[in-house]
């Protein structure tokens, strides 16, 4: 059986839920933005709306968030063991540029559509869907580092 030095892990799994806190407050603060804006139109009712259709939008993007978590710990768990060669290094930091590439993508995706979407001042439809946007941005981002640092505690349970 192996040996694994999981100090980085554990610093991530940290650094991760000190990102949850900050994203959470993030999300609570433009929540009450959004609310104040649909006050503004008479529109209360449809933060119910944007939250429903955000967790709907989150539900849907759990599996990826979680299969992409998945393989950032397994590279992570893999780094981690002792006697890894500077060859298997090389081949988990192109495993590593990659997962990086795929979530580089998803976050610029959100990003792009969320500068692309008009503003809460071009009207009505306009505040829901820049709503949705951003709290479904936030939420999935959250879902990823819950399940990066669900896996990590399993994991380093499992090879304990």
């Amino acid at each position: 059986m192996s040996s694994y030095d999981f100090t980085r892990l554990k610093r991530f799994t940290i650094i991760h839920n000190v990102v949850q806190v900050g994203l959470l407050g993030l999300l609570l603060f433009m929540a009450y933005n959004f609310l104040m804006a649909f006050a503004r139109y008479g529109m209360q009712e449809a933060i119910f709306t944007s939250i429903g259709l955000s967790v709907l939008i989150q539900l849907l993007m759990l599996y990826p968030a979680w299969w992409l978590a998945r393989q950032d710990v397994e590279v992570e768990i893999e780094t981690s063991k002792a006697g890894v060669t500077p060859d298997q290094l090389l081949a988990l930091r192109r495993k590593r540029m990659i997962a990086d590439i795929w979530k580089i993508a998803a976050a610029g995706a959100f990003v792009v559509f969320i500068s692309m979407s008009p503003g809460v001042d071009k009207g009505r439809g306009a505040s829901v869907i820049l709503s949705v946007s951003y709290f479904s941005f936030l939420l999935v981002t959250i879902s990823y580092f819950q399940c990066y640092n669900f896996i990590a505690k399993k994991r380093r349970k499992e090879l304990s």
